[in-house]
């Protein structure tokens, strides 16, 4: 695979390519640009792309900004995680709801194909794993 340098312009087009599919579609487009993983600061939709060739790319949030909960709720980040993947909900509105059980960012592991969200600490996280496309 060609490396190309990751800029907005590229992870853009990889979500306009992705608009109305599924999430596995979005993860797809940005592997064929060579990105290996992401982190998502929930509180404000700071992403950090970092592609296979080690370049990174951070993009600043436009979402306002909220405090994320302390106290860690897995029933509710699985919960608002189903509601996302059946469509019953908007991203925004996915990140106030995970925010709200407790998680502070999650990193998309394209490489391994897998979600990880992270609690306040360490000690909290929930993994999913991302179906191939």
């Amino acid at each position: 695979m060609e490396m190309i340098e990751l800029t907005e312009e590229l992870i853009r087009s990889a979500e306009q390519r992705s608009a109305g599919q599924p999430y596995p579609y979005f993860v797809k487009n940005l592997k064929a640009i060579g990105v290996d993983n992401y982190e998502v600061k929930v509180r404000n939709y700071q992403r950090t792309y970092t592609a296979a060739n080690g370049d990174k790319l951070m993009i600043p949030g436009e979402l306002p900004e909220f405090e994320c909960a302390e106290a860690f709720e897995l029933e509710e980040v699985k919960n608002a995680i189903k509601r996302s993947q059946e469509g019953e909900t908007d991203y925004p509105t996915f990140l106030r709801e995970i925010g709200a059980a407790g998680i502070h960012t999650y990193v998309a592991d394209l490489t391994g194909m897998k979600v990880i969200y992270q609690g306040p600490n360490s000690e909290y996280e929930y993994e999913e794993t991302i179906p191939e496309v």
